[in-house]
């Protein structure tokens, strides 16, 4: 269910994320470390074994031109949770070439912040709360869990 993964020269934490195909908060959560942690090259962290299709996202690839804004009204998401889906931060910079997470069509996903409660969850999903824990093994409201759901 679970590997162990070093790090290789000039990975961070999202770049893993990115290759093994999962969201950078899960990764981090699994290994019990902040989004923002320094990975230095020979360190070893957990991923999880993933099926062969992310069930709830897609790999989009930048173009040239693209920016985190227009990908989002591409895909219909904020551009606040697209860069928290894929460990980035305003100030950082996308280059072609290069390939975040997308929702796949028919996919909702919410980014828990500190004092998040089911209800808000809930209600920004805008599906009842035996759906949302039915496709997603774990909810803890804690800090940056991403929680889906697939209509």
């Amino acid at each position: 269910m679970y590997s162990v993964y070093q790090v290789q020269d000039g990975e961070n934490l999202a770049s893993i994320a990115n290759k093994v195909g999962i969201p950078v908060s899960d990764l981090a959560n699994l290994n019990g470390i902040m989004i923002s942690a320094n990975l230095n090259p020979g360190d070893y962290i957990i991923i999880p074994k993933m099926e062969s299709e992310n069930l709830y996202f897609d790999k989009y690839v930048i173009r040239k031109g693209d920016t985190i804004y227009s990908i989002a009204r591409s895909f219909n998401v904020s551009p606040s949770y697209l860069l928290r889906l894929n460990g980035l931060n305003d100030a950082d910079v996308i280059y072609p070439g290069e390939s975040i997470f997308v929702p796949k069509q028919g996919t909702s996903f919410y980014i828990t912040t500190n004092d998040d409660t089911l209800n808000d969850v809930v209600r920004s999903l805008g599906a009842s709360a035996n759906d949302i824990a039915s496709q997603n093994s774990t909810i803890y409201l804690t800090n940056d869990q991403l929680i889906v759901y697939k209509k």
